[in-house]
């Protein structure tokens, strides 16, 4: 008995409007993640109290040392490109997230 072959394809015009949606979440979730972090009671003065200039001096040394440990030669492609991918479906996530508080709120 053979079995049959059934892969199931997506129209195009479906795939064309799933990828816009996501990219419009990961932009969404971008654009609220730096709205928390710089919005007057937002993220970094929760963080480090009224004191702006140290808690960017933190952020930017962070920020830093991730970006030496993403570029180091021995780091595995294959991993390089599962976080990568972790990061553009985590700020979708965020997208989704910050929409639903608009909605529901009216504001993030």
């Amino acid at each position: 008995m053979e079995q049959a072959n059934t892969k199931f394809e997506m129209p195009v015009l479906a795939q064309v409007l799933l990828g816009f949606a996501l990219s419009a979440l990961v932009l969404v979730g971008i654009a609220g993640s730096i709205y928390k972090l710089v919005e007057p009671q937002g993220w970094v003065v929760q963080a480090f109290g009224h004191s702006i200039g140290f808690g960017a001096a933190l952020l930017a040394a962070l920020l830093g040392a991730a970006a030496v440990v993403w570029a180091l030669p021995g780091y595995l492609p294959t991993q390089r490109a599962r976080i990568a991918d972790a990061v553009v479906y985590g700020f979708a996530a965020a997208g989704m997230l910050y929409l639903g508080q608009l909605l529901v709120i009216g504001n993030f």
